[in-house]
């Protein structure tokens, strides 16, 4: 009997394990292969997952301005109802200071926003524009009302907070009177009272009642403020 012949045992493990050493190359080689180069429709699809069509950006965008159209109309809203009622004037007279730096900053961060205010939807650079301009007017907001909070009436003197004082109380008087007599004397005193707040403060203050509530306050019967 031939020597090789005693040998066929042992060859057949090796070549078992060449095979399975090749088909591991091969499947290594396979997958980084289709790492380096991967398949037009597998390119196609990642495109698709990362980058989203043009229409669903405008969708996206449309969505973005309609959202900022309601916190723009509530914060327009909550400021106009400010400005035409003198009793919150007086609770909160930082608000009415253009001299108040928090206030400064939203009433620039709310004209602008009011600038780019539409009814339909705009050119997308201008309503990228006013959605950004929304959100800093709405946070412009809130922190000039938290501001006034704090300051209430510490920029005036001890003699004007009296009256701002003497204001308030008149003011809630003629809301709460029972009969429209006396609810005419509160109104009636009280803009005789704001009208001498308004000479105390002079040029020392950019501070006013604003126009919306002076006129509310006047409709109520004869002007008395100048």
């Amino acid at each position: 009997m031939p020597p090789y012949v005693d040998l066929q045992p042992l060859l057949w493990p090796i070549i078992v394990l060449l095979w399975l050493a090749v088909s591991a190359y091969s499947r290594t080689a396979l997958r980084k292969h289709w790492r380096e180069h991967p398949h037009p429709a597998a390119q196609r699809e990642q495109v698709a997952h990362e980058a989203p069509s043009r229409p669903s950006l405008e969708k996206l965008l449309r969505a973005r301005w309609a959202k900022a159209r309601e916190r723009y109309a509530r914060i327009a809203s909550e400021y106009a109802e400010y400005e035409s009622d003198a009793l919150q004037v007086l609770r909160l007279p930082a608000l009415a200071d253009p001299e108040v730096p928090s206030t400064a900053r939203f009433i620039d961060a709310f004209h602008e926003a009011m600038a780019l205010n539409t009814e339909t939807f705009p050119p997308e650079d201008i309503a990228r524009k006013f959605v950004s301009a929304t959100e800093t007017a709405v946070q412009a907001w809130t922190v000039a009302r938290d501001a006034a909070e704090k300051l209430r009436a510490s920029r005036f003197t001890a003699a004007e907070r009296s009256l701002i004082a003497q204001g308030i109380k008149l003011l809630e008087l003629a809301q709460g009177g029972t009969t429209p007599a006396e609810q005419d004397a509160a109104f009636s005193a009280a803009r005789q009272v704001l009208a001498k707040l308004e000479r105390s403060v002079g040029t020392r203050l950019e501070w006013r009642v604003p126009r919306t509530a002076r006129e509310e306050l006047e409709r109520r019967g004869k002007p008395l403020l100048p």
